[in-house]
């Protein structure tokens, strides 16, 4: 082995279904797609990082980290970084669009 570490993104959808699952009512309630964000995590010792992106081309990148416990059971303060995140989101697609229009 050449002794790299490799660090492995996993979908969040797979790698923790209950916070992808309230990253979805989240968003919804902003109107947004789960298709207009890729959310992916890292397992790390102590917990996910969680690896959010969107935009047009996905270029917009947030990240956070969460304990195992609240990836499980998602609190308030993911909610809260989910919210915060939706707003960021929905403003960044507006903007897009608009770009858009004018060409």
């Amino acid at each position: 082995m050449s002794g790299k570490y490799v660090i492995e993104e996993k979908l969040l959808r797979f790698a923790a279904p209950a916070l992808y699952k309230k990253m979805v009512e989240t968003f919804s309630r902003y109107n947004i797609h789960p298709f207009d964000i890729h959310g992916t995590v890292v397992k790390s010792e102590d917990g996910y990082e969680i690896i959010l992106r969107f935009s047009q081309s996905f270029s917009q990148t947030v990240t956070t980290t969460v304990s195992f416990e609240q990836a499980s059971n998602p609190d308030e303060e993911v909610v809260l970084f989910f919210e915060e995140i939706a707003e960021k989101c929905k403003t960044q697609l507006i903007s897009d669009y608009y770009k858009m229009i004018k060409l």
